[in-house]
This record gives structure tokens, C-alpha cells and sequence, in this order.
């Protein structure tokens, strides 16, 4: 995928290359499915003249969009971080529930990242997601 750098453009994206759900989009974004579609084709007249509103809807449309494009790997080692220093999980719990070894997390969240195996990130990233699941509500709302 190419990066792109409009919001509408990445929001198009979504829909044609990814075939993202209008109507989750929809939902996600607090549009209704025709606004988002106009929004798709660039056209921002129709939204509020609100700079914090457009912030907000735009980081939303990017968060989505670099699921596609970002790292996996970045991506995951940034959601390790979030349960160590915003929820205060210790390695070792996160390596516990992982099936892991601390060690293991310890190398994902070096920096640069070291090397673990397919497997290892496979029950980290099962593991980080269902935390994160669970965990959201104890998250500042966006």
C-alpha cells in the first residue's frame, strides 16, 4: 500500500483496497454512511469549522489507516508499552499470561527490537489483545 498523506485519501483507501465496512466506518467515525462516503471523495465542507472536531475525526481515519500500513511487529512492541506504563503490568505478568518468558518480552520491547520467534509473538499479541480489550475501559476516551 502507498502511504498516503491525505486523510480523505487513506479514509478512501479503506474502503476500496481494504474493503472496510461503510457502515463500522460509520459508526467509528460518528458519520452517517453517506457523509463518509462524501468524506472518501474529499469533500470536507459538510463537517463542523470546529480545528478540535476535524483533529479528532482525522486522527481517527489515520489510526485506522496505519493498522493497514504500519509495522506489526512496531505496532505490537507500542501496545506492550501501553500495558506497562499506563496500566503499570509488570513483564513478568504480561510474560506469565503470554506463556512466555520475561525475557521474551523484554527482548520485543528493547530498543531496536530483538529477534523472538513467530510463536513467542503469536501468544504475545493474542495475550496484548485481549488485555487491551479488557483493559479499555480504564483508558483515557480519545
Amino acid at each position: 500500500m502507498n502511504e498516503k498523506d491525505n486523510v480523505t485519501e487513506q479514509l478512501k483507501e479503506l474502503m476500496e483496497a481494504y474493503c472496510f465496512n461503510v457502515d463500522t466506518l460509520s459508526k467509528y467515525l460518528g458519520l452517517p454512511a453517506d457523509k463518509v462516503r462524501i468524506l472518501s471523495q474529499g469533500d470536507i465542507s459538510f463537517l463542523p469549522e470546529d480545528n478540535m472536531y476535524r483533529f479528532r475525526l482525522f486522527n481517527k481515519i489515520s489510526f485506522l489507516y496505519l493498522s493497514a500500513t504500519e509495522d506489526k511487529d512496531l505496532k505490537l512492541c507500542a501496545f506492550l508499552q501501553v500495558l506497562i506504563s499506563h496500566h503499570g503490568l509488570s513483564k513478568k505478568t504480561i510474560a506469565k499470561m503470554a506463556g512466555v518468558d520475561k525475557s521474551d518480552i523484554e527482548k520485543m520491547i528493547s530498543n531496536p527490537p530483538r529477534k523472538v520467534s513467530e510463536e513467542i509473538k503469536y501468544k504475545v499479541a493474542v495475550t496484548v489483545m485481549s488485555l487491551r480489550f479488557f483493559l479499555k475501559e480504564c483508558e483515557p476516551e480519545q
